[in-house]
């Protein structure tokens, strides 16, 4: 964020960090298909590992990942047009650390820009068993609307309706932003169940660690009610035997996710900013266990593994899942 000094030389530090921003926003534009997986909504469906029905229905196809819309409006808990579930929108607030080395401008653009994650839930035809499937999940980023009560999808090169002017510092940070939803993924899939995973910063043992923020999305075929759990990879459980792993079963799709600043400083003046999710979502705390933490961690290689890990999650469960 911007540094407010008085000094010539920090004057010339700010422009020359302008530059820099300037030339990372361009190599993220430039970079081998970014054109494509940043300023393009388009139906993802390379790297699902999905490639058959499950079992659940023989007529049903698992479900496909797109980006959403620019111009999509969102409000309140309810999803935009043409899907039928809020699963996340993540207001980001800055919390903690060093809170003293950003400008007021940070605090509000950590909150401006949103992630945010929505389902297509849809009810099967009476003469296939009349079923809820999943049959879409989709990702993207938001921003409050012009009308103070809606949000807006937005992109990079598309912020129309959104309250507001936009610097070229928060459409820098909105580019990149931009970036790592684009390599969220579906990494297992039936037609009742979906697990997201998306790349991330979290705080953890004080550190900003970079994780896999990891939800998986269950839909109940004959209710069509949808439940989220949440937990992050951390890197812990990448060495040595497999750990339970904390998660959380969503109480509300829309939340406050306080972050922390950490400030990297060259002859005491910050000079960098990273940004860390400090814990995960609220709701009702779940341990998956040990067992289940290798699977969930896996590629999956295909439907019956895909359901496999469906059932093992709404067993172990499913006394919060089910039982309302």
């Amino acid at each position: 964020m911007m540094i407010d000094a008085p000094r010539r030389a920090l004057r010339l530090f700010n422009n020359r960090q302008a530059l820099i921003l300037l030339v990372a926003l361009l190599t993220l534009m430039l970079a081998p298909g970014m054109m494509g997986r940043l300023f393009r909504a388009r139906e993802l469906s390379e790297g699902l590992a999905v490639g058959s029905p499950s079992p659940i229905s023989a007529h049903l196809q698992a479900p496909r990942l797109v980006h959403l819309d620019p111009g999509s409006r969102l409000e309140g808990q309810s999803a935009p047009q043409g899907w039928s579930h809020l699963v996340i929108k993540s207001v980001p607030n800055l919390a903690t650390g060093d809170l003293d080395t950003v400008s007021s401008q940070a605090f509000e653009t950590a909150r401006r820009i949103r992630p945010v994650i929505v389902a297509d839930i849809r009810r099967s035809e009476p003469e296939f068993g009349s079923s809820y499937y999943l049959a879409r999940v989709g990702v993207g980023i938001c921003a409050p609307g012009q009308d103070g009560v809606s949000d807006r999808v937005i992109s990079p090169t598309s912020v129309e309706g959104t309250r507001g002017s936009w610097t070229a510092k928060q459409r820098i940070i909105l580019a990149a932003m931009a970036y790592e939803v684009s390599r969220t993924h579906l990494a297992a899939a039936t037609p009742t169940f979906a697990l997201v995973r998306s790349p991330n910063t979290f705080l953890i043992e004080g550190s900003h660690r970079k994780v896999e923020s990891c939800q998986a999305l269950l839909v109940d075929p004959r209710s069509g009610k949808l439940r989220v759990i949440v937990w992050r990879d951390d890197a812990q459980h990448d060495a040595g035997e497999p750990a339970e792993l904390p998660a959380r079963l969503l109480s509300a799709p829309v939340f406050d996710c306080p972050q922390d600043v950490h400030a990297t400083r060259v002859l005491g003046t910050p000079v960098a900013w990273s940004f860390a999710i400090r814990g995960l979502p609220p709701g009702t705390d779940l341990t998956l266990p040990a067992d289940l933490a290798g699977p969930l961690k896996a590629t999956v290689e295909g439907s019956a593994d895909s359901a496999a890990l469906e059932q093992a999650l709404i067993e172990r469960v499913h006394d919060h899942v089910w039982g309302e």
